[in-house]
């Protein structure tokens, strides 16, 4: 059961939002009820924009995890940011509620990617540390130059490539898409790299990135109204 000290939290902000709670808010609390509550208040805040079929996309991100194919493991959700993030922090909870994954990693890309960033986000989450591997570099670096080794990016992907492949089941979350994202550069796994452990979810407000420049396996578009 939840706390009543949660419940109450829960219904000031059902009562801030002007969001009429569910009537099992009176009745009985469960953990499924909690999680629906939850995402009860996300749908609430993203104001009046209408999502059609709302359940339906869940369930199609859903069913696109779940399957264990490595010809179907890229897939892309393509729409305006706030509903992007909202679909992404609902199938995140699914995802961590029904234990699909054995780590979930999530960054952003932006418009200029910034390669060495997204790699160090990506191991900070999945436990690499690439400062104690430049460590190493520089101890076995020749000393008599008077020059410290850097890990370059390559190096890094090369790491991060090998560390991901260590987890049996990991998704990866990029957010927000402006154009062609070289996954092999960054050091993701995936097809036959990493067979059917590793997930990629890939957002963008762009069609065109996700269909064409991209090309993932299967496409979720949200719509505009």
């Amino acid at each position: 059961m939840i706390p009543r000290s949660k419940i109450s939290a829960l219904k000031k902000k059902g009562r801030d939002m002007k969001f009429k709670l569910p009537w099992w808010c009176n009745v009985g609390w469960k953990k499924q009820e909690w999680d629906g509550l939850d995402e009860c208040f996300a749908a609430a805040d993203l104001g009046n924009m209408y999502i059609p079929n709302m359940d339906k996309v869940k369930e199609q991100i859903m069913d696109a995890l779940r399957v264990r194919d490595q010809g179907e493991n890229i897939f892309g959700l393509c729409g305006p940011n706030k509903r992007v993030d909202y679909f992404v922090e609902t199938t995140i909870r699914r995802a961590e509620r029904d234990r699909l994954f054995q780590n979930i990693v999530t960054t952003t890309v932006t418009e200029k990617p910034d390669i060495t960033k997204i790699q160090t986000e990506i191991g900070d989450a999945i436990g690499l540390n690439f400062d104690d591997k430049r460590d190493l570099a520089e101890s076995n670096c020749c000393m008599c130059f008077g020059n410290n080794k850097r890990i370059t990016t390559a190096e890094r992907a090369r790491l991060l490539f090998a560390k991901m492949k260590e987890l049996q089941t990991v998704l990866v979350v990029l957010y927000d898409l402006h154009g062609r994202l070289d996954l092999g550069e960054i050091g993701i796994p995936f097809g036959e790299d990493h067979k059917y452990g590793c997930k990629i979810l890939l957002t963008s407000q762009s069609l065109k990135v996700l269909s064409e420049q991209t090309k993932v396996h299967k496409l979720i578009q949200l719509s505009e109204t």
